[in-house]
């Protein structure tokens, strides 16, 4: 997803002919995290995706139930590592405090 809907921080935004809540960081937003305590270096990291939020067990379709995603209130972000190219998830406040510290 470009975009994080529904998030505690937001601003309004016309999407699809409506208004809707749409967090403050978009896709492509670098930012430093300090999270190496060993060297107490910030590395730079890339917003790549917001994922949806998954819901568990939220459908049955027959005698089982499956998981399913919805667009709102989804918290965590797919960032990827400028120095090593990796990726991993992170939770919105992380990547909220590392953008309002800068």
């Amino acid at each position: 997803m470009l975009r994080q809907y529904s998030p505690q921080r937001h601003r309004y935004e016309r999407v699809g002919g409506y208004e809707r809540a749409v967090g403050t960081i978009p896709v492509g937003t670098i930012f430093l995290l300090d999270i190496d305590t060993a060297t107490s270096r910030a590395v730079p990291y890339i917003v790549e995706a917001w994922l949806p939020r998954r819901i568990g067990a939220g459908r049955r379709v027959g005698s089982q139930y499956h998981d399913t995603y919805a667009a709102r209130g989804g918290h965590l972000a797919q960032v990827r590592n400028l120095a090593t190219g990796m990726s991993r998830c992170l939770s919105d406040h992380l990547i909220l405090r590392a953008v309002d510290d800068a």
